[in-house]
């Protein structure tokens, strides 16, 4: 009985050895690990193409051929700017409100066309608005618009800028032949990339409402050299049509600067304790004015001096 139990012992080792040794040395599974299985659950299959996409870079960079090199040289606009920047919205860093000369921009002539960005009613205009509890100015205009619908190139030119933005959202910023550049914002898709040219009319993307937005609309926003320009200027909305052919550009178009940092000042300055200031050389009663986001008048009435007294270096002014 006992040989026979140690028969059946012996017997079920060998077997289990047997198929150890067959585990290790079975042919590795050549299936691709990658492969969605047909059966998978739908969300899992969304789950996987969005890792992937994440994984490979922006998805609008699949647009690019991928041999595809812009030559900057073809950088449209030569006469106006000497940076190409593919990243940063504004990298002139220049003081547009101090211009001296005069620029005449054509809008419709030079091969450069023109179509509207979109066609709809505005919703917040250029200027200064209410932002929660404070006023903040608005460099731009907001086009109602449905999540879908189609934004267009407003000249010709070239894609400078297509990314994501904290502020922006998915944004498209173009150089155009005339000199002027224009940006688009809160895009729920793009449809360029950066270096591409396009014609007056071309789709750029789809409208929606990502970045800061409160809901699905197009901002936009027309700049030259960097400084942004009333957008109404150029076009009248929500027909989409131009004012006129030309676009003169002065230091008048920069003027809401002054008033922005004005604005500035003020906040940080009411909250001061700073009741007054002594003069610098060369001061007058505007640039203090202006230095501090008060006004002329109240700088008069507090302090007895006219408008256009000169001040004496280290002469006191009060503030307040």
């Amino acid at each position: 009985m006992k040989k026979f139990a140690r028969i059946i012992y012996i017997s079920f080792f060998v077997l289990f050895a047997f198929q150890g040794w067959a585990q290790v040395e079975e042919e590795p599974d050549t299936t691709n690990i990658y492969e969605i299985d047909e059966n998978e659950d739908e969300s899992e299959a969304d789950e996987y193409d969005s890792l992937i996409i994440e994984n490979s870079g922006p998805y609008w960079d699949f647009l690019r051929p991928y041999s595809f090199v812009f030559d900057t040289s073809y950088a449209p606009a030569r006469q106006f700017y000497n940076i190409w920047d593919t990243v940063t919205i504004n990298p002139y860093k220049q003081q547009m409100r101090e211009m001296d000369d005069t620029v005449l921009i054509s809008l419709i002539d030079d091969g450069c066309g023109f179509h509207p960005p979109a066609i709809g009613d505005l919703t917040s205009n250029f200027g200064f608005r209410r932002w929660g509890r404070r006023a903040k100015f608005h460099f731009g205009v907001d086009v109602k618009m449905e999540v879908g619908d189609p934004v267009y190139a407003t000249f010709e030119g070239v894609i400078r800028v297509a990314k994501k933005s904290a502020d922006y959202g998915y944004m498209v910023l173009i150089r155009h032949n005339n000199g002027l550049e224009t940006l688009c914002a809160h895009f729920s898709q793009l449809l360029v990339f950066s270096g591409q040219p396009v014609k007056a009319g071309d789709i750029i993307g789809l409208a929606g409402s990502t970045g800061r937005s409160t809901g699905p609309h197009l901002h936009f926003e027309v700049r030259f050299k960097g400084e942004k320009i009333d957008p109404n200027l150029l076009v009248h909305f929500p027909s989409g049509s131009l004012f006129n052919d030309t676009l003169q550009i002065d230091k008048s178009c920069f003027k809401h600067l002054y008033e922005v940092q004005a604005a500035k000042l003020k906040a940080k300055y009411s909250k001061t304790k700073i009741k007054s200031i002594k003069a610098k050389k060369g001061d007058t009663l505007t640039k203090i004015a202006n230095r501090y986001g008060i006004s002329v008048k109240k700088l008069v009435k507090l302090n007895g001096y006219g408008k256009n007294t000169k001040l004496k270096k280290g002469r006191r002014i009060r503030l307040k």
